[in-house]
C-alpha cells in the first residue's frame, strides 16, 4: 500500500500495518516497527492538512505535500501528548501540585491527529487526561459542563489547559460490560434510552463527531482492500446504502460515539458516561447505530476468540437494541457502516471476526434496509 511505501522511504523499513483512519483528503495509517533503532509506533498522514509545527518527516512531490510521518508520541496536532506519557515530566507536575510518588501513565485510546486518553495512576488513584488539539480544549470543558447541567452524568473536569489538556476523575458505578452480564437486555436498554433522552436536552452549539455516513465510499474501499475475496459482495453494498445514509430531520444533541464501553451503571440508572469529547449536535440515529454496531462487533470478536458466553450476552443486547432503534433504513444503513468500520480494524488481528462483521452488515442490509 502507498502508506507502507512512504514509511519505508522515510525510515528504511515498511513496518507492520495496524490500522487506518480517514482524515482530511486522505488518511492516517498506523504502523508498528518491532525492533531496531526505529522500534515503536509510526504514523503516515496523507490528509494534506496543515499542522502548527512539523515533528517528523515530510514527503513532498511535484504538486506539494504528499505525506508527513511521525513516531509516537510526537503527534504534530497533539503537542501535549508527549508530556502526558512522560513519567518524569508528570512527576514534576505532581510535585508542583504538592504530591509525590511514582506515576504510571498508560495510553487507553489514541486517535492520531484527533485525541488521546491517558490514565494516570498515583497512590492507587486514577485520573484521566484527555489530550486534544489546543484549539479544542475549552470546547471540551464546555461540553462536559453542558452535559452535567442537563443531568447527563459526564465526569467533572478537575483541571484543563489551553495547551490541549483536560483532566477528569474516574467514573462512578459498574462498568457497562460487567453490568451487561448481570442485567437483562431490556432493563439495560431502558437505562440507555433514559440517557439518550437526557442527551437531547443538552444545550450546546458544538458539532458532534462526523457521522459514519459521511465516509461511505471510504469504508467500502478499505474493507474491500482488507478482505479482497469479499470485494464483489462489498461492492453490492454501495447502491443499497447510499440512498439512506443522510441524516433525517434537524440536528439534535447526541453523544456521538455511544456504546456499552462508555457507560457505567448504579442500580437501574446510568451513573456515568465517559468520552463525551464526541458529543454535540448531530444525528440521533448515529448513537443508535454506534451502540448496536459496537455490540455486534464485540460479539464477533468474542466468538472468534472462543468466548461464547460473552458473545451471547452482547448478541442479546444487540438484538434488543436493534428491535428498539433500527426501525428505518437510515439507522440500519448507519449500523451496517459501523460494522464495516469495525471490520477494517479487526482485519489485521482477527480476519475471522472481520468476515463475521461483513456478513452481519450484509444481513442487515438484506433484512432491514429494504423494509
Amino acid at each position: 500500500m502507498q502508506e507502507a511505501r512512504l514509511l519505508e522511504r522515510a525510515i528504511g523499513e515498511a513496518g507492520r500495518l495496524v490500522a487506518v483512519e480517514p482524515f482530511g483528503e486522505g488518511s492516517i495509517a498506523r504502523f508498528t516497527v518491532d525492533a531496531g533503532e526505529n522500534a515503536g509506533e509510526w504514523f503516515v498522514d496523507t490528509s494534506r492538512q496543515a499542522v502548527p509545527r512539523e515533528t517528523g518527516f515530510v514527503v513532498r512531490g511535484t504538486e506539494g505535500l504528499v505525506a508527513r510521518i511521525w513516531r509516537h508520541p510526537l503527534d504534530p496536532r497533539l503537542p501535549s501528548l508527549r508530556t502526558a506519557v512522560d513519567p518524569v515530566k508528570l512527576a514534576r507536575i505532581a510535585a508542583a501540585a504538592g504530591t509525590s510518588g511514582e506515576i504510571e501513565a498508560r495510553v487507553l485510546a489514541y486517535r492520531p491527529g484527533r485525541r488521546a486518553v491517558v490514565r494516570l495512576t498515583q497512590h492507587g488513584v486514577h485520573l484521566f487526561v484527555k489530550v486534544v488539539r489546543p484549539s479544542e480544549a475549552e470546547s471540551l470543558v464546555d461540553i462536559h459542563d453542558a452535559c452535567r447541567a442537563a443531568d447527563v452524568p459526564a465526569p467533572e473536569v478537575v483541571h484543563w489547559s489551553p495547551a490541549g489538556i483536560v483532566v477528569v476523575p474516574d467514573a462512578e458505578g459498574t462498568a457497562g460490560p460487567v453490568a451487561a452480564a448481570r442485567t437483562s437486555p431490556d432493563a439495560l436498554l431502558d437505562a440507555v434510552d433514559d440517557l439518550r433522552e437526557r442527551f437531547l436536552a443538552v444545550d450546546t452549539t458544538r458539532i458532534a463527531r462526523a457521522s459514519v455516513g459521511t465516509r461511505l465510499e471510504w469504508h467500502l474501499e478499505r474493507i474491500a482492500a482488507a478482505l479482497p475475496d469479499r470485494r464483489g459482495e462489498v461492492a453490492e453494498l454501495l447502491p443499497a446504502l447510499a440512498p439512506h445514509v443522510r441524516r433525517i430531520g434537524p440536528p439534535r444533541s447526541v453523544h456521538g460515539d455511544l456504546h456499552i464501553g462508555q457507560l457505567f451503571f448504579t442500580g437501574p440508572r446510568v451513573s456515568s458516561v465517559i468520552d463525551v469529547d464526541t458529543a454535540g449536535l448531530g444525528d440521533p440515529a448515529d448513537d443508535a447505530a454506534a451502540f448496536v454496531g459496537h455490540a455486534l462487533a464485540s460479539a464477533a470478536r468474542n466468538a472468534a476468540a472462543g468466548r461464547d458466553g460473552d458473545a451471547a450476552v452482547l448478541e442479546g443486547i444487540a438484538a434488543e437494541a436493534g428491535e428498539r432503534w433500527l426501525r428505518d433504513p437510515h439507522a440500519t444503513a448507519l449500523t451496517s457502516l459501523h460494522l464495516l468500520a469495525h471490520g477494517i480494524r479487526a482485519a489485521e488481528r482477527s480476519p475471522e471476526a472481520a468476515h463475521r462483521l461483513v456478513d452481519r452488515a450484509r444481513e442487515l442490509v438484506r433484512d432491514r434496509v429494504g423494509r
